[in-house]
């Protein structure tokens, strides 16, 4: 490598010629074309041996950029640094910095570097690893353009409907739209027009049971692209055996008996004819004594039906077994009422705040509830419920008022309605309005069943392949002489099991978590006896590219926030670096451009 002072004498020279071609002008000619010949020649020599300089550098401080990482960060982060760090990539390409093919390599060859700042989106869960006993800072990029977050449920039952919902950050001059796709249609989109973070909603009702996979596709312009799957489980839609309470014979209960009956439902009616004289039917059950409620016949349901004048008609005795019924076992019931309510005797069932919004006995009210199904006008009492922290809203109106609204009451759930009459829906020959209505309606408010074994998937929201997913399984009648239970996973396509290891939580010793690697694509299954199969769905490492992303950041920052600053020492290394030939070359250029024209003039 050539040494400074050749350099510093042929500076000297080209500055004397050029002082010489100034002074005289009767040889400025000659004193011009020798001055371009010692440029040309200085040149030539400096392009094949390049010079160098010693920067000072902190071998103790390290700047490793991932995919993602913005130059500008990077020219901003250096010129913090002084002395000026190494600087590294990860699975990205950077001219500036030296490429390391893994983290457990360049922690073996570089150990004195105590401080690592991290750029780009970050690293995965178990890069971090390599990183112990490092101080990590993070400077990472903001999620790129496209989905944000998406959630949709893993599984519903028959009837309830699918919704997609999440963000997506909008770039400026483009127009986007998001299809749900559902068997190879569109059956809901939204179009997407300003910029910035946007929240969406899509939504669609599946007609069967099983496990099914929809898609979710991105157009913008010419362009379309698939976002991910959708894996959603749908089970059989329940059926709560539900009693009908009525103080005199109604026609909404009775076209109510008459539709649940026709949906497999164990009903039954007790209508009160005179005074200690009941009418009682049975639908899909044995014929039970209705004559008393009491703890031992509400039991057999998981839903009471009633309304106003029924509850004050019980004895104290029955409102007290009814009361107990919610709030120790779980039963729902649900008030249906034609007008305000008062009496402090059925407090605990019918106690939610009301509004008038009409002087007329009833008003035409348009229900909506919220698996998105709007109903045409249907006759509502006076009065509308208002929402608070401890109401639910059931079925909503216009004006964000309420027709039906719930509580939780200790273990169970009571409900109002002020809509006494929907059989008119019937009569009008809307079968799937009434069925939706009341469908909804039973779910919200009856016995929830109670899992004591079910399986979960921890992380990530979607697995992928090649790529860990944990499983969760909680058991709570664990005890502590059990031992740890066997679980397998297989493909629904294949009958060979995988068997995974799991350990059980310190904190919480009735959940045991698994790591499972898919080696496959497609729907797969968990079992462990005693414990309800569990479906999930592997896809392509391609899908949901804001999942790994956002994955790495969280990360991440949950790493950079645990670990500790170890003791440092201020030390500074130098190293020499090459003086870029590229201004040589242009000089070489001009020169010889030079001595080519005045050759020519």
């Amino acid at each position: 490598m050539a040494t400074t002072l050749p350099y510093l004498l042929a500076i000297l020279s080209v500055l004397l010629l050029g002082w010489l071609a100034w002074r005289r002008p009767d040889r400025r000619r000659l004193a011009w074309r020798l001055l371009a010949s010692a440029v040309a020649g200085i040149s030539l020599v400096l392009i094949l041996f390049p010079p160098t300089f010693q920067r000072a550098l902190d071998p103790s401080i390290a700047i490793l950029l991932t995919e993602g990482y913005e130059v500008d960060s990077l020219d901003i982060l250096l010129d913090r640094l002084e002395p000026r760090p190494l600087i590294y990539t990860y699975q990205t390409n950077s001219s500036k910095a030296v490429a390391i093919p893994d983290l457990y390599t360049f922690r073996l060859e570089n150990p004195q570097v105590q401080t690592v700042h991290v750029l780009g989106f970050g690293l995965a869960e178990q890069e971090l690893q390599a990183l112990q006993n490092t101080t990590l800072v993070p400077h990472l990029s903001r999620m790129p353009a496209g989905i944000a977050s998406i959630t949709w449920p893993e599984a519903i039952t028959l009837g309830e409907p699918i919704t997609v919902a999440g963000q997506y950050t909008q770039t400026p001059d483009k127009e986007t739209t998001l299809y749900l796709q559902a068997f190879g249609q569109a059956r809901d989109s939204i179009t997407l027009k300003e910029t910035g973070r946007h929240p969406f909603q899509l939504r669609y009702t599946p007609k069967q049971e099983g496990s099914y996979t929809y898609t979710l596709i991105e157009k913008s312009g010419n362009k379309t692209d698939t976002l991910g799957l959708v894996p959603v489980q749908v089970y059989p839609a329940a059926k709560p055996a539900v009693l009908l309470v009525s103080s005199f014979p109604l026609f909404e209960f009775k076209f109510l008996k008459n539709h649940l009956g026709q949906l497999q439902h164990k009903v039954a009616l007790r209508s009160t004819v005179s005074k200690g004289m009941h009418q009682r039917e049975w639908l899909n059950m044995p014929h039970t004594d209705l004559g008393r409620i009491s703890a031992r016949l509400l039991q057999q349901f998981d839903v009471v039906i009633t309304e106003p004048q029924a509850l004050q008609e019980l004895s104290s005795i029955e409102r007290t077994a009814l009361q107990r019924s919610v709030t120790e076992d779980g039963l729902g019931v649900l008030t249906i009422a034609g007008e305000q309510l008062g009496n402090r005797t059925t407090a605990f069932f019918t106690n939610f705040q009301s509004k008038r919004l009409s002087q007329q006995d009833t008003r035409n009210a348009r229900a909506r509830w919220t698996n998105g199904t709007t109903a045409t006008a249907i006759p509502a009492s006076p009065f509308t419920l208002v929402s608070s922290e401890a109401v639910t809203g059931l079925i909503e109106e216009q004006g964000n008022n309420l027709l039906a609204a719930g509580r939780r009451a200790g273990w169970g759930t009571v409900a109002l309605s002020v809509v006494p009459q929907t059989f008119s829906w019937q009569l009008e020959g809307k079968q799937s309005t009434y069925a939706s209505y009341w469908a909804h309606l039973l779910s919200s408010v009856a016995k929830r069943e109670v899992q004591e074994k079910f399986w979960q998937l921890a992380k990530p929201q979607v697995p992928q392949l090649h790529q860990p997913a944990t499983l969760k399984l909680t058991d709570y009648t664990w005890r502590e002489a059990s031992s740890v239970p066997e679980a397998t996973i297989r493909h629904l396509t294949d009958t060979t099991q995988t068997g995974i290891a799991l350990q059980q939580s310190i904190f919480q010793p009735e959940m045991h978590e698994g790591t499972f690697w898919p080696r496959r694509l497609g729907w797969h299954v968990v079992e462990a006896e005693g414990v309800k199969p569990f479906y999930f769905l592997v896809q392509d490492s391609t899908a949901w590219t804001h999942q790994a992303i956002q994955g790495k950041r969280d990360a991440t920052l949950q790493f950079a926030t645990q670990q500790r600053s170890p003791n440092s020492k201020n030390t500074t290394a130098y190293t020499e670096e090459q003086v870029p030939v590229v201004w040589f070359f242009l000089l070489f250029v001009l020169s010889s451009g030079f001595l080519w024209l005045e050759e020519k003039l």
